[in-house]
């Protein structure tokens, strides 16, 4: 490895322990132990979902503010947003508003969870006269389509009586007339940031796919599936498009669906990749002589386009050496070696279980970075 004198220091969430910035300040730390006179960078990174608007907020892309809105179960909530220093860009976590990790283990249903407090939100940014909206749309704990998230911004879903149908899933079953808002907002640049690109419906659906992670049952999944077609049926009816074929369509359970309805000019991206070209990363390689990174678990699915895969990626096109910490580690570490990790530590060891490893993430993350800097 060449002398080490600026650190790039790029982790993700160690998930259920420490958020993406927790993670680069221990890592931080453990560098100063061995290399106290060493530059560090700390560019603390996320995908479309929980932890985007820190690591945004941290690198100086834009401001905190915080809103009441409805959560997952339509109760207020105060729940945080970004805006950019010159006011015309608004930045959305869908997972700070309607996320998964909210919710107390007994209450995920993804039956009656919904976006409408996204919708909410979204209208309080254009309020304010954003220009371009970014939101990012990982965490969800919702499967609703977006419909939730339509009706804030004014659409109206109307049953046979023509009276407004139920938020959340099971309501959409009621669902017999869809009628648009009256301002689209086709002036406004969205962009829609989320690393899955699943449809809305069928095998690879949002409903296959996402609802058994956000507490459905399997004897739910049939009835989440056809309220999902026949709210497709209906957004279909009303654009003029099948929306639910669009590849990352399904992100969020569906509300990329219903922002593309109402935002036809959104653009669908990379949210890892959004993410680390707000905050300046591949310009930080550029001088760099080391990137630290890490994740929560380190396996397999690492390379299969996961934030730390285009960490790796990133970093080899510069021909910069990494190094990861990683809270546990399952799988080959041979077979990041091809990616030009030079040395990898996992909290969890022969002598660290799991629990224990949770429980003292930070100081562990401190102590491994100093032992991987070692080998150097």
């Amino acid at each position: 490895m060449r002398a080490i004198r600026r650190i790039v220091i790029a982790p993700t969430a160690f998930k259920g322990s420490l958020d993406p910035v927790a993670v680069a300040k221990a890592m931080e730390r453990g560098v100063r132990r061995v290399l106290p006179d060493a530059e560090t960078i700390l560019q603390p990174l996320a995908d479309g979902g929980d932890g985007m608007l820190q690591c945004l907020a941290y690198a100086g892309v834009c401001a905190l503010h915080h809103q009441t809105v409805s959560d997952a179960l339509g109760r207020p909530h105060t729940a945080p947003y970004g805006i950019s220093e010159d006011g015309s860009t608004g930045y959305i976590e869908m997972a700070q508003i309607c996320g998964l990790a909210q919710l107390k283990e007994g209450e995920r249903n993804p039956l009656v969870t919904t976006t409408f407090g996204v919708g909410e939100m979204i209208a309080h940014l254009l309020r304010l006269g954003v220009r371009h909206l970014v939101v990012g749309l990982g965490g969800s704990a919702t499967n609703d389509g977006g419909a939730g998230a339509l009706a804030a911004l004014g659409w109206q879903l109307l049953d046979r009586a023509g009276e407004l149908v139920p938020t959340g899933n099971a309501g959409l079953a009621r669902l017999h007339r869809l009628l648009p808002a009256t301002d689209a907002h086709r002036d406004v640049q969205v962009t829609l940031a989320a690393d899955v690109r699943n449809p809305l419906l069928g095998k690879r659906g949002a409903t296959a796919v996402f609802a058994p992670q956000k507490g459905a049952h399997p004897e739910q999944l049939p009835e989440l599936e056809r309220n999902m077609r026949r709210w497709a049926i209906a957004v279909h009816r009303v654009v003029g498009k099948r929306l639910s074929r669009i590849p990352g369509a399904g992100a969020a359970g569906g509300l990329a669906l219903g922002l593309l309805a109402h935002f036809p000019q959104a653009q669908l991206v990379s949210g890892a990749e959004l993410v680390m070209q707000q905050v300046g990363f591949r310009d930080a390689l550029r001088t760099a002589d080391l990137v630290l990174t890490g994740e929560g678990r380190l396996d397999a699915s690492t390379l299969h386009g996961k934030l730390v895969f285009r960490v790796l990626r990133a970093a080899k096109r510069a021909h910069v050496p990494v190094a990861v910490v990683c809270g546990e580690l399952a799988g080959d570490p041979a077979l990041l070696r091809q990616y030009g990790t030079v040395v990898c530590e996992a909290l969890v060891s022969e002598g660290t279980t799991r629990e224990e490893a949770m429980r003292r993430s930070a100081h562990l993350t401190e102590e491994k970075t100093a032992k991987l800097l070692m080998y150097r």
